[in-house]
């Protein structure tokens, strides 16, 4: 495999991978202990709301589920020149990031943990300055494509 296989994929932040690995153990750990554990904040999921909380988590994990797939597949299947702005790119312009803070706010929303909300806000803090990060790199190497896309194209919420 060539190693410039993907290089139109312009840069990442150092320390990204670790800084996502341990806010995903964090997050898990405060999900399963709060959740399953001692329910130190899960009162509202006593409150007999499983039939509303439960769908909802699914339906959220399942639109993550969508956006990650979806911007693999436009991302690294493709053959992309220039800006990524086909496809779930043309939707939205974090499709990667989105799935993946979706996920955590599926498994928040299901056991109604206020903890892992908490956490899952600090998760969506840390993905927003990523996102910016790589915003900047991209309008430095793409200039004006960049810049128009993002006139285009939101940063979280669909079009």
């Amino acid at each position: 495999m060539s190693k410039h296989r993907h290089a139109h994929l312009i840069g990442e932040k150092p320390g990204n991978h670790r800084t996502q690995m341990i806010l995903m153990i964090v997050f898990l750990a405060v999900w399963i202990i709060d959740s399953f554990l001692f329910q130190v904040t899960t009162f509202l999921f006593n409150m007999n709301l499983i039939w509303l909380n439960v769908p909802l988590g699914v339906i959220i994990l399942g639109i993550s589920v969508y956006f990650m797939k979806a911007s693999h597949k436009d991302l690294f299947d493709a053959k992309v020149e220039g800006v990524a702005s086909e496809g779930v790119y043309a939707r939205v312009r974090h499709p990667m990031y989105l799935g993946t803070f979706l996920i955590y706010l599926g498994l928040a929303v299901i056991t109604l943990s206020l903890a892992s909300i908490v956490v899952w806000l600090i998760i969506f803090a840390y993905y927003n300055t990523l996102a910016n990060y790589e915003e900047n790199l991209l309008e430095e190497h793409f200039g004006n494509e960049y810049l128009e896309y993002k006139k285009r194209v939101r940063k979280w919420i669909p079009v």
